[in-house]
């Protein structure tokens, strides 16, 4: 008897749990739907990173206590700190600096590579492009490094940086803006020969085209 007691107590636990992770499942495609409406209606909506986005946070570690490797080591700055053997991340990702002169810098990677002094993010399917929430996000580097707090060593909240508000159009117009902004970055950083002016011009257009396109205020 205690057995089938506890055998119909274990099946009313797992209807439940499966009730609410279908009521869970409805609200999350509710929510998608209601988003896709707004994009269609007004072109673009305002939504929390933490809602487009997830989150990865790094893992500390020291050069003295990793084994050499070809796995980047991101810790902050535009070129990796080192290479070791171990990755902890592989595939799109986003990486916004934490700490330091260099808090609030952005970016994209898409190989395997170790992430540590920063925060991660993957765009979640169906909301966002990763490749986007990299232009949008490097877009605010100003703003990102204006949120860092603290004496010392001073860092942004991954707390407060997920709060932040992004416009994110449908996922067509997200292809079409990365498809151009993609394009100029070739232009402006793969350039192998040029006189420092010509660079320097390409970049200029690079950052007003990026402004330009990712300028969702109402005209």
């Amino acid at each position: 008897t205690d057995r089938q007691t506890d055998r119909q107590t274990d099946r009313q636990t797992d209807r439940q749990t499966d009730r609410q992770t279908d009521r869970q499942t409805d609200r999350q495609t509710d929510r998608q739907t209601l988003i896709k409406l707004l994009q269609y209606v007004f072109g673009y909506v305002m939504l929390p990173l933490n809602e487009i986005a997830n989150l990865f946070r790094g893992e500390y570690i020291t050069k003295s206590s990793t084994r050499e490797g070809d796995v980047p080591v991101i810790l902050g700055g535009q070129e990796p700190a080192y290479y070791i053997d171990k990755s902890n991340h592989g595939g799109e990702i986003v990486v916004v600096a934490r700490s330091g002169a260099s808090a609030g810098f952005v970016s994209y990677w898409n190989e395997s590579i170790f992430v540590t002094d920063g925060f991660g993010f993957e765009g979640k399917s169906g909301l966002i492009i990763t490749k986007y929430l990299y232009y949008i996000l490097k877009n605010m580097e100003g703003t990102l490094n204006a949120m860092k707090r603290g004496a010392g060593v001073p860092h942004i909240s991954g707390e407060a940086l997920t709060k932040i508000m992004l416009p994110i159009p449908q996922i067509a117009e997200q292809e079409r803006i990365v498809g151009i902004l993609d394009r100029f970055d070739i232009l402006c950083n793969d350039i192998a020969e040029g006189l420092p002016a010509e660079i320097e011009t390409r970049q200029k257009q690079y950052e007003y085209y990026r402004n330009k396109l990712l300028d969702f205020k109402v005209k």
